[in-house]
């Protein structure tokens, strides 16, 4: 599923290039909710935010945040990814979940469609081993748990709890019904 944040800013009279403020937020996410009471168990959705220059902290807090937390708490599962972010929108995510963790103790993170100015495909508190297995799984697409061990350099029963960690996270998908365990990129 894709969602356009332009056509969801327009249906709701908000004019672009900037998404600020707590309500406009919570507009928006409602509508996107909405939108999304279609969305299987499984599917990404993709939040492209072609058009849109700037999203300030209290945006991300009403909008993006509450997003990811239902991904991993709501039913159905969905893993939500990011397209069309400027180094702006990068910057103010990042030290939203920077802040996030540091208060919740929770850690947050989502994945993107390109490259950030961090040189990865997420934004959010990852360990250098998770990051190798999202590397790992972009690369490869899919992978089986003992294959991920062997490339992250662990035992097999030591990286399982790493990459269910990431599925808890909603950065990586688990491939259901298969044994052995297998893991594929958001």
């Amino acid at each position: 599923m894709v969602i356009q944040i332009k056509n969801t800013a327009r249906d709701l009279k908000i004019r672009l290039p900037d998404l600020i403020t707590r309500p406009v937020g919570r507009r928006m996410y409602e509508k996107t909710r909405k939108n999304m009471a279609h969305v299987t168990d499984g599917e990404v959705v993709l939040v492209d935010f072609t058009g849109v220059q700037v999203i300030d902290s209290s945006f991300i807090d009403e909008f993006l945040l509450r997003l990811i937390e239902d991904s991993r708490e709501a039913a159905p599962v969905f893993f939500v990814k990011l397209a069309n972010i400027t180094p702006i929108i990068e910057m103010n995510i990042d030290s939203v979940f920077g802040s996030y963790h540091t208060y919740n103790e929770r850690r947050i993170a989502v994945v993107t469609e390109s490259l950030t100015a961090m040189n990865s495909y997420y934004i959010g508190t990852i360990s250098n081993s998770e990051r190798d297995v999202m590397d790992y799984l972009r690369i490869n697409r899919i992978a089986a748990l003992g294959d991920i061990a062997a490339f992250i350099g662990m035992r097999e029963e030591d990286a399982a709890p790493l990459v269910e960690e990431l599925y808890a996270l909603r950065v990586v998908r688990r491939v259901s019904g298969e044994s052995p365990k297998r893991y594929q990129a958001v």
